[in-house]
């Protein structure tokens, strides 16, 4: 999976799914690269993490993400 250390923008088309905090070896941060899904805040991979915790169902996110087109 490709990464970068850099949060990218949540008003892009990058899913941004934060994939590491840190690290044992200081590392640093991770974050997807992947493009958002159509529809949805985070690629098809990291939409379908987040919703298993979601027990109703819906994803929240803060005003200012957007949505895959």
């Amino acid at each position: 999976m490709e990464f970068t250390r850099t949060e990218p923008d949540p008003a892009s088309q990058t899913c941004g799914y934060q994939i590491q905090v840190g690290g044992w070896d200081n590392d640093g941060n991770r974050f997807c690269v992947a493009p958002k899904a159509t529809g949805l805040y985070f690629c098809q991979e990291h939409h379908d993490w987040v919703i298993q915790d979601e027990p109703d169902g819906i994803v929240r996110m803060a005003p200012g993400n957007v949505r895959g087109h």
